[in-house]
C-alpha cells in the first residue's frame, strides 16, 4: 500500500537542503558577502569600461566579462540562502528552488563557460594586439560583438543539457504544507518504485555523453590554451619592457618615435592588467576544472572528501569573479583615474542639483510669504504691492499713465500696417454681442 504523502510529515533534519557543515560553513556564510562584494564591484567596472571614450575592443571584452560574472553570482544566490532554516523551511521558497534547481544549475554553467571563452578571447586579442598592433585597429567593432555572439550562443549549447539531466519528481506533505523534491539522473538504469526509465534512448544518449564534451570544450581545452596564451603574454611583457627601456635610455628621440613609443607604452599598461585578470581567472578556475573532469572519471572512496573538494572549489570560484574589481585598481592607473573622476563629477553634480533645488524652494518660499504678508487698512486687506505703490512719488505715478496712454497709441489697426499682408475683417470673430 502507497503511502499518502498529504498524510506524513517530514521532520526537520529530512527538510534541510543540506546537512553538511563544511558546505553550510562556505556557501552559507562567506560567499553571500563575496556575492555582494562581486555584484557591486562589476557594476562600478561597468560604469568605468562603457564610459565614453573608453570602449575599446578590450574593454567590451572585459564587460561583457563582468556581465557573465555578475550574472554568475545572481544565480548563486539561491544556492546560498538554501543553507538558512528561514528560507529551507518556507514553503514558497522550497518551491521555487526544487522547482529550478536543475536551471539554476545550468545558468550558473553557461555563465561559467561563457566566463572562460571570454576570458581566453581576451587574452589571445592582448597577445595579438601587443605583437601586432596593426591588426588590432583594422579590427572594427561589429567583428567584436559577432564574436560574443558566437560565444554566449556556443557556450550555451554545450551547456543546454543540465537542464534536463535531471528529473526531479515534486510531491507536497503534511497536508499541502511540506513541498519536496527527489531528483533522478535521466540516463539512470533503475527509476523510481523499479519502474523502468520512460525517458527515450536518443534523450538518455544525449544527456550520457554531453558531460565528456562539456568537459573536453568547455573546462580542459580552454584552460590550456588560457594557461598557454597567458604564458605567452607575459614573455611577451618582458621583453616590451626590455625595448621600452632601450628606446628610453637612447638619445635619438623624434616625434614619430616617441608617439610610438607612447602607444606601445599604454598597450603595456592594457596588456598588464588583462595578465592579471587572467592569471587571477587561471588560478581560482584550474582547481575546478580539475574536479569537474576527475568527478566522471574517479569514484572517491568516502563521499564526504568529494563534497569537501566541490564546496572548495566552488568557493574559490565566486572568489575569482568577485575580485575583477580589485584587479582592476591594483593593475590599471588608468582605470583608478577614470574612477575618480567619475565620482567627482557625479557627486559635484549632485550638490549643484542639491543647492539649486534649495535655492528654487528658498525662492519659493520668499515670494510666497512676499505675496502673503497683508496689511489691512479701513476694513479690507492690501498686499505690499498695492501699499508699495500707494508710497510712490505723484511724479512717478503721472509719468506712469503717460507711458500707459503713449502704449495706447502704438497699437495700429492691423488694416494699416505696412509690409504686412490684408487680413479680411470677416474672417475675424465677431465682437457683436
Amino acid at each position: 500500500m502507497a503511502l499518502d504523502p498529504a498524510n506524513y510529515c517530514l521532520s526537520e533534519r529530512q527538510m534541510l537542503l543540506s546537512i553538511h557543515w563544511w558546505e553550510k560553513l562556505i556557501i552559507g556564510y562567506f560567499v553571500p558577502l563575496l556575492i555582494l562584494f562581486g555584484f557591486t564591484g562589476n557594476i562600478i567596472n561597468l560604469t568605468v569600461l562603457l564610459a565614453p571614450g573608453m570602449k575599446t575592443r578590450s574593454n567590451i571584452l572585459l564587460a561583457c566579462l563582468a556581465v557573465s560574472d555578475m550574472i554568475f553570482l545572481v544565480f548563486m544566490l539561491p544556492h546560498a540562502m538554501a543553507h538558512y532554516p528561514v528560507f529551507a523551511f518556507s514553503y514558497y521558497f522550497r518551491k521555487f528552488y526544487l522547482g529550478n534547481k536543475m536551471h539554476l544549475i545550468a545558468v550558473l554553467n553557461w555563465s561559467s563557460a561563457a566566463a572562460i571563452w571570454l576570458v581566453l578571447t581576451i587574452c589571445v586579442e592582448r597577445l595579438i594586439g601587443i605583437r601586432y598592433p596593426l591588426s588590432v585597429r583594422k579590427a572594427r567593432s561589429f567583428h567584436t560583438y559577432l564574436l560574443i555572439f558566437g560565444i554566449i550562443s556556443m557556450t550555451g549549447l554545450l551547456t543546454f543539457y543540465n537542464h534536463f539531466s535531471y528529473d526531479c519528481v515534486m510531491k507536497t506533505f503534511c497536508n499541502g504544507t511540506q513541498p519536496h523534491a527527489i531528483c533522478m539522473p535521466v540516463d539512470s538504469p533503475v527509476w523510481i518504485n523499479n519502474r523502468t526509465n520512460p525517458h527515450p534512448h536518443l534523450l538518455r544518449a544525449y544527456v550520457r555523453w554531453s558531460p565528456h564534451v562539456n568537459a573536453l570544450f568547455v573546462v580542459f581545452v580552454p584552460i590550456v590554451l588560457v594557461v598557454l596564451s597567458n604564458a605567452f603574454l607575459i614573455l611577451t611583457l618582458r621583453q616590451r619592457q626590455k625595448f621600452l627601456q632601450i628606446g628610453t635610455n637612447s638619445t635619438t628621440s623624434a616625434r614619430s618615435a616617441d608617439h610610438a613609443t607612447i602607444q606601445m607604452r599604454m598597450e603595456q599598461k592594457v596588456t598588464i592588467t588583462v595578465c592579471a585578470i587572467v592569471t587571477c581567472f587561471t588560478i581560482t578556475q584550474a582547481p575546478s576544472a580539475v574536479v569537474t573532469i576527475s568527478a566522471g572519471y574517479v569514484q572517491l572512496g568516502h563521499p564526504d572528501w568529494q563534497i569537501y573538494m566541490v564546496t572548495t572549489t566552488t568557493f574559490m570560484v565566486v572568489v575569482g569573479k568577485s575580485l575583477n574589481f580589485v584587479l582592476f585598481c591594483l593593475s590599471s592607473a588608468n582605470f583608478r583615474q577614470r574612477l575618480v573622476t567619475m565620482t567627482k563629477a557625479r557627486l559635484v553634480k549632485r550638490r549643484t542639483t542639491r543647492r539649486f533645488s534649495c535655492d528654487s524652494l528658498g525662492a519659493t518660499t520668499l515670494t510666497t510669504a512676499f505675496f502673503s504678508n497683508t496689511t489691512t487698512e479701513n476694513g479690507r486687506k492690501i498686499s505690499k504691492i498695492s501699499v508699495l505703490k500707494s508710497k510712490l512719488p505723484k511724479r512717478r505715478a503721472q509719468s506712469l499713465s503717460v507711458d500707459v496712454a503713449n502704449e495706447k497709441r502704438r497699437f495700429i489697426p492691423l488694416r494699416q500696417m505696412r509690409g504686412m499682408s490684408e487680413v479680411n475683417e470677416s474672417l475675424l470673430p465677431s465682437t457683436h454681442v
